[in-house]
């Protein structure tokens, strides 16, 4: 455990040092939350223990074509958390087929190694084309034409955690307050145990190398906060905690909410 946390801190120190070279203003945030997900099983099945926990279920099925994968969602005014599993009806193009191979083998992450965790942002007006540690780029039938995913994770570490950049060019926050004023979204929104806002990310990741360099400079960008422990762990904030209200979704997923 002290090997891996030194670890850890070497990238965080490297983190820093890209910070104090080059850091936007602290009221220009380099980068903002949009949503997180978790890859599970096919079908989803796991959205049993979200529904227990009090939250409802994103109606909609996303399908994304060309990368062998479809989600479900649980909406919040100001972002979403996603499940993602692997769909044999949906196709693959061969562009992407080891990306879709990636994603079955996060979907048996207990068996496997691969982190079935995801960690996105939205781009600000402050956020830069290049970072300090490898990035890169990838595309699909899904996304609109021209855009892409910022993966911030580097290709060589398929098993560590995914950060990267969302292909939208609006935010999820934008997204969602305007789908919120329509009456026939209404409902998706307005969640049986009350919760209505994301407001804080936190990952727990088995070993200081299961977190990519980028986690340390989102870290150092006051973004969100990683740590080392004992098993992967998303740890979701809804509306800073304010109901004291915490909810442990283990084992069915790697999933802890507060609000």
């Amino acid at each position: 455990m002290i090997i891996r946390w030194l670890i850890f801190s070497v990238v965080l120190i490297w983190g820093a040092i890209a910070v104090a070279n080059g850091a936007p203003a602290k009221d220009a945030p380099i980068l903002q939350q949009s949503h997180s997900w978790i890859v599970v099983t096919p079908g989803a099945p796991e959205r049993t223990a979200l529904e227990k926990a009090g939250f409802r279920i994103d109606p909609a099925i996303s399908h994304h074509d060309g990368q062998g994968t479809s989600s479900i969602s649980v909406e919040f005014l100001n972002g979403f958390l996603e499940l993602i599993y692997p769909d044999s009806a949906v196709s693959v193009s061969p562009a992407l087929q080891a990306g879709a191979e990636k994603f079955r083998l996060k979907s048996r992450w207990r068996e496997t190694g691969y982190s079935p965790i995801g960690i996105v942002f939205d781009r600000t007006p402050a956020t830069p084309d290049t970072f300090p540690f490898p990035t890169w780029k990838v595309t699909a039938e899904w996304m609109d034409p021209g855009t892409f995913i910022h993966i911030l994770t580097p290709k060589e570490t398929p098993k560590a955690l995914s950060i990267s950049i969302s292909p939208h060019t609006r935010s999820a926050a934008e997204e969602n307050a305007e789908r919120a004023k329509d009456p026939k979204n209404k409902a998706i929104f307005t969640h049986p145990n009350g919760a209505r806002t994301m407001t804080a990310f936190k990952v727990v990741a088995p070993s200081a190398d299961a977190l990519p360099p980028a986690a340390a400079y989102v870290q150092q960008h006051e973004l969100m906060n990683f740590t080392v422990g004992d098993q992967w762990i998303l740890d979701v904030t809804l509306d800073s905690g304010a109901q004291h209200i915490t909810k442990d979704l283990r084992p069915t997923l790697p999933l802890v909410v507060h609000y």
